[in-house]
């Protein structure tokens, strides 16, 4: 069965908004067959885990998460904002920012909630090691587009950009599978306020 909600850190900060969307309109200059495949900014975020849960045991998630973030509250406080610095691929179709500041917190959070939602039996996505990101583009098949992967040459002046940081104020348990909010964010099933 396939994964169904996330925990993730949503981007927020307006400045670093504006040069992830400076990367998409570069990048669709260089080749317009792009513009079908940009993930919109609308849901930017960092995910920190993917995993699946079934209706019926959505609630005892929820108790579950909120648990672990209580019990865990001093390991999940960031040391610092996440910044983002330069791109990166998974294969030739997804194209993203890389944080090149905060990775230590990402990766403690991520290990701190995987380790409880595996505990507790819910079916955990994961690629290995944990590659944090915020995806720019990636590319799916869409009627009339021949693009197959993303060209390198649309982004190999931007691969040492600087992007700005992000805030780390909350964590937020999303849904993948429910309609989108009126800003066209995740719908938000819970939220975990870091009080920074």
């Amino acid at each position: 069965m396939s994964p169904n909600v996330f925990l993730a850190i949503p981007i927020t900060n307006p400045e670093l908004i504006k040069n992830l969307r400076k990367a998409h309109f570069n990048c669709v200059m260089k080749d317009n067959r792009l513009k079908d495949f940009i993930t919109p900014l609308e849901t930017a975020h960092v995910t920190l885990n993917v995993f699946r849960v079934e209706s019926e045991r959505l609630e005892e998630a929820k108790v579950i998460l909120q648990e672990v973030f209580k019990a865990n509250i001093e390991q999940l406080k960031p040391e610092g904002p996440v910044s983002f610095q330069g791109l990166g691929m998974f294969g030739k179709t997804v194209l993203f920012a890389k944080p090149n500041t905060g990775i230590e917190f990402l990766q403690r959070a991520h290990d701190i909630f995987k380790a409880a939602l595996a505990e507790n039996n819910f079916d955990l996505t994961g690629h290995g090691s944990y590659n944090p990101h915020v995806t720019l583009f990636q590319v799916r098949g869409a009627a009339g587009n021949s693009l197959k992967e993303i060209p390198r040459q649309c982004f190999e002046d931007m691969e040492e950009m600087e992007f700005g940081s992000q805030e780390v104020e909350e964590i937020q348990f999303l849904s993948m599978a429910k309609e989108k909010d009126s800003s066209g964010y995740f719908y938000c099933e819970d939220s975990y306020k870091l009080g920074v």
